[in-house]
């Protein structure tokens, strides 16, 4: 009978303990959190397209040598004896104005530092109103070469370097840049262009359309503010190098002979603007598993 009770009592223990352990362990179950699975890392690797605009300034700069243009106006004055040559006359027309267009570019990040390549096209107007060069000789007859410049549109491909610290990325940018603008000149001429009374004298406009090349190099500050939206504000220089400006203009002289004089302009413009601010959002793809 002593051995029968000892072993209820060691069976009874032994429930009291298993069920001391459960209790334990349904309290630990309840208190434990929930295991959240931790922020997905950011990085700028991706494809990424935008759109982006603001304001830019700059000048056109412009050079005529008269030398051609004066030998071909006494050429055309027979005997009116040797004409002065004042050589290289130079002018300046200055350029603002606003624009609006898109990027389409793609990043790789290796660690801190991410490399990229971007291409970008605007709807411009940038203008400006001047005079193109000082009329030298012609300057003497009252004649003057008032000019106007546009720039349409615009665009670059460059390459691009930076350092990101999480969501912000510091760049660097440079590459070809291209723009499509308009060049016209509209020289005026005095009643008595020629001396005497000489009826009212007219001189044509001439303008072109041109498209030029050269390049850019720029810097900006992007940042993520979603896992797939970021901002950017960046400063752009643009040089396209100096280029032939051209132009043919017909000064009509009534009651003179010759009635008509040709007046060939050789001339070289070299442009140069900024993009002083330009600003966008991009939105950044998950292609290719990037």
């Amino acid at each position: 009978m002593a051995v029968l009770k000892r072993c209820r009592e060691l069976c009874l223990a032994a429930a009291c303990a298993l069920a001391l352990t459960g209790v334990a362990g349904a309290a630990d179950l309840a208190v434990k959190a929930p295991i959240v699975p931790p922020d997905p890392v950011f990085s700028w690797t991706g494809v990424y397209l935008g759109i982006g605009g603001g304001t830019g300034w700059g000048n056109n700069e412009y050079s005529w040598n008269q030398d051609a243009t004066v030998a071909a106006i006494g050429a055309q004055m027979g005997n009116a004896g040797p004409l002065p040559t004042p050589g290289a006359t130079q002018g300046s027309v200055p350029i603002s104005g606003g624009f609006f267009g898109g990027q389409l570019g793609g990043n790789w990040q290796v660690e801190w530092a991410v490399f990229g390549i971007q291409a970008d096209a605007h709807w411009a107007d940038i203008e400006g109103h001047g005079s193109c060069f000082d009329a030298g000789v012609l300057a003497t007859a009252g004649v003057s070469f008032p000019c106007n410049d546009k720039v349409s549109s615009f665009g670059t491909v460059t390459g691009r370097v930076g350092a990101a610290v999480d969501h912000a990325l510091i760049y660097a940018k440079g590459g070809w840049a291209w723009e499509d603008g308009q060049h016209s000149v509209n020289p005026t001429a005095p009643f008595n262009v020629m001396g005497g009374i000489s009826p009212q004298a007219s001189i044509t406009a001439a303008s072109s359309s041109q498209f030029q090349t050269g390049w850019t190099f720029g810097a900006g500050v992007e940042y993520a503010f979603a896992q797939h939206w970021s901002a950017f504000i960046e400063y752009n220089y643009l040089d396209f190098g100096t280029k032939a400006a051209n132009s043919t203009h017909f000064l009509s002289l009534p009651n003179n002979v010759p009635a008509t004089l040709v007046i060939p302009i050789q001339a070289t413009a070299t442009e140069r603007f900024n993009i002083v601010v330009k600003v966008g959002v991009n939105y950044r793809f998950n292609w290719l598993g990037l």
